[in-house]
């Protein structure tokens, strides 16, 4: 039978022990080690070469984020599944933007480590079910042409709204096409005006282009 070997990277000691646990219950999986921090993780994926990598977000040092990344361009054969606490959807993109082939969060069950291990061997992309709809959706529709910055993260609904308003719809025309209502569609305006200190819809459209969430063509 053929071995999925797993590296486990989370400076929680309690949570790399339970994740064996569960792993190690599979005759096809090996556990080859363990890391507490990002730095490590490297050091140890370099050394183990393990076929994927549970990863902690929140780690010392270099972020799983930043590790995620550089494993993309250094180690693109190396499946890594995000672990973690965060259900927002701006940790969510910036994951999978990063190169990430699941999600999973830490309130899941047992299940969830080996369906993502499951989807990942097999070429897939696994979200966790308690990741909002409106990621999935979004992410699917867009790709990595809508993921949010750390510093202005949008939710779903407002990414969608900007993309209407920055194609020069007036607040009853995105009400409309979204299925809402004016009012509703002026309180997401605010907020996204706000989120990303910007004053004026011809601001909003530099910022969409520039994180690619339109381009000049359209």
């Amino acid at each position: 039978m053929p071995q999925t070997t797993v590296l486990l990277v989370d400076d929680h000691l309690l949570v790399r022990q339970g994740c064996r646990r569960i792993l190690e219950q599979r005759k096809d999986v090996t556990v080859v080690g363990e890391a507490s921090s990002g730095e490590e993780g490297l050091k140890k994926i370099e050394e183990l070469k393990p076929h994927v990598v549970f990863m902690d977000l929140n780690l010392p040092g270099i972020s799983g984020i930043d590790v995620t990344r550089r494993l993309k361009i250094e180690r693109p054969m190396t499946k890594v599944i995000v672990l973690s606490v965060h259900t927002d959807e701006a940790y969510v993109y910036r994951a999978l933007e990063a190169g990430a082939a699941a999600y999973i969060v830490k309130q899941g069950g047992a299940q969830e480590l080996e369906d993502a291990l499951n989807a990942v061997t097999s070429g897939h992309v696994y979200l966790s079910p308690l990741v909002s709809q409106s990621v999935v959706a979004t992410y699917v529709k867009y790709g990595s042409r809508v993921a949010p910055s750390a510093e202005a993260p949008l939710t779903a609904k407002e990414l969608e709204v900007t993309r209407l308003l920055t194609q020069g719809l007036s607040s009853k025309e995105v009400a409309q096409r979204l299925g809402s209502s004016p009012q509703t569609v002026d309180v997401h305006r605010k907020n996204i005006m706000k989120k990303l200190a910007i004053h004026s819809v011809p601001e909003l459209v530099k910022w969409a282009i520039r994180n690619k969430l339109i381009s000049v063509d359209e």
